[in-house]
């Protein structure tokens, strides 16, 4: 199964976003291919050499097994690791994370052989069943049926004529969770998802009296749709729109025939995990896992003392935090 996040486009858009230059390494050998791509930043100095870490992009990626001969899987990546040790060694990279995308089907033997640990959920819907009969609990059909009784109506719009209402909408999301440059999308940014992926991203809204009052940003893979980003309006939060354009992305993504409909992360235990899993169910949520190599201590420990001052002591790497 293929995901969004595999595709080179998804990873080019990310870039300038990430602080660093995308970089990739390709392994081949007679039982294999894999690609793994990630974003290189400059770490640090120490004496007089300047030394990088890599990081995934935002989403999931890692080192993605495209073809593996069967029972090679383990013999595959241990030759992977060999090599890729090499090249961190000869281009001085000190640290690696690399969240491995949880949809390839070879993601297991990454996991086991590069030592990852858990990192978090992603919470969906599987698009072969009737997901709303199977997985919906009472508060998400009791949230859909409150926006449809308001009189909120929903639209799709492939060609990106409704940007500025999603802009404006996700001023929204941005002031509540006072979210930085990362995280801040203008007119440019939205449109450049429309010009990149054409057909496969939309805009989901709600509309109320001729008002556009939630918008979400949906991008589809080449089996899975992601419902990505989201301006509401919240004057109208009681209508529970988040609830009926969840529902109706996902329709929509059975009917294009894709497998999988992805509503994105959240905390163990958070609110919005608690949201997400109101139309998902405990079958709907899928681990993830993410690399943590410390691939020259002397060097990283060097750059952790050399840090004034340590904000946040459980990000990787902790001279970042």
């Amino acid at each position: 199964m293929k995901s969004l996040f595999s595709d080179i486009r998804w990873a080019k858009i990310q870039e300038p976003r990430e602080g660093g230059v995308l970089d990739s390494f390709l392994f081949e050998n007679e039982y294999g291919r894999l690609i793994y791509r990630y974003v290189k930043k400059k770490a640090g100095i120490v004496n007089g050499v300047q030394y990088y870490d890599i990081a995934s992009y935002r989403g999931v990626a890692g080192p993605l097994i495209e073809q593996v001969s069967p029972g090679k899987e383990e013999g595959f990546v241990r030759a992977f690791n060999k090599k890729f040790d090499e090249y961190c060694a000869d281009k001085k990279i000190i640290a690696e994370f690399a969240k491995i995308d949880p949809w390839n089907e070879y993601h297991r033997f990454i996991e086991k052989g590069c030592g990852a640990e858990y990192y978090g959920n992603f919470y969906c819907n599987f698009l072969d069943e009737d997901f709303y009969e199977k997985r919906y609990n009472r508060n998400a059909t009791r949230a859909i049926r409150k926006a449809e009784n308001g009189g909120v109506k929903v639209q799709i719009d492939m060609t990106g004529e409704t940007i500025n209402d999603f802009v404006r909408l996700y001023r929204n999301t941005e002031n509540k969770y006072h979210t930085g440059d990362y995280y801040n999308f203008e007119y440019e940014d939205i449109k450049e998802y429309f010009d990149v992926f054409g057909k496969d991203a939309f805009l989901i809204n709600a509309v109320l009296n001729g008002e556009v009052i939630t918008a979400v940003l949906v991008v589809c893979g080449v089996d899975i749709v992601h419902y990505y980003l989201l301006g509401n309006n919240p004057e109208y939060f009681k209508l529970q729109c988040n609830s009926l354009l969840t529902y109706h992305a996902a329709l929509y993504g059975q009917k294009l025939g894709k497998k999988v409909f992805d509503m994105g992360g959240g905390k163990p235990g958070g609110n919005i995990e608690l949201f997400k899993m109101n139309f998902t169910g405990e079958a709907g949520v899928i681990k993830y896992y993410a690399i943590k190599k410390i691939r020259n201590k002397s060097v990283y420990d060097t750059l952790v003392m050399k840090k004034n001052e340590i904000k946040n002591e459980h990000f990787f790497p902790l001279y970042r935090g």
